[in-house]
């Protein structure tokens, strides 16, 4: 409704468990960016904030979009995680298959790009040590 889209209740029986299920992909990937981060210290890393913006694109998003000329997200969030009182803010893109079959049996597949904002030293600390394999 937020959307001003009339949802008929038989696609939300689909729409929902797909919606969680993302969510949940989402979560852990968050949680592996926070491995070994020290937030089991306070009893695990808490999701404090989230929203959504399908039509604002990242940085990244809009480089591989310009620049690269390949498929734009059909969403994007921010979420905001607090680590033992320290808050990190990471961004997901949401991408989808491109299936140009209109008769192709095969489910679109959601890929997720979920990585800390560089919005803070925490974000930079996070990609930079990720980088390097740790």
């Amino acid at each position: 409704m937020k959307k001003n889209w009339d949802p008929n209740s038989d696609d939300m029986k689909v729409v929902v468990p797909l919606h969680n299920s993302i969510n949940e992909r989402v979560w852990n990937y968050i949680k592996s960016w926070e491995d070994k981060q020290g937030g089991e210290a306070c009893g695990g890393i808490k999701l404090t904030n989230f929203k959504g913006d399908s039509k604002k694109l990242t940085p990244r998003a809009w480089f591989r979009s310009r620049i690269l000329h390949l498929a734009k997200p059909f969403d994007r969030h921010d979420w905001q995680i607090d680590r033992c009182g320290k808050t990190v803010d990471y961004v997901i893109d949401f991408y989808s298959t491109d299936l140009n079959d209109a008769n192709s049996q095969q489910q679109p597949l959601i890929y997720l790009d979920v990585r800390p904002k560089l919005n803070s030293f925490e974000g930079f600390r996070l990609r930079f040590w990720k980088s390097l394999g740790f």
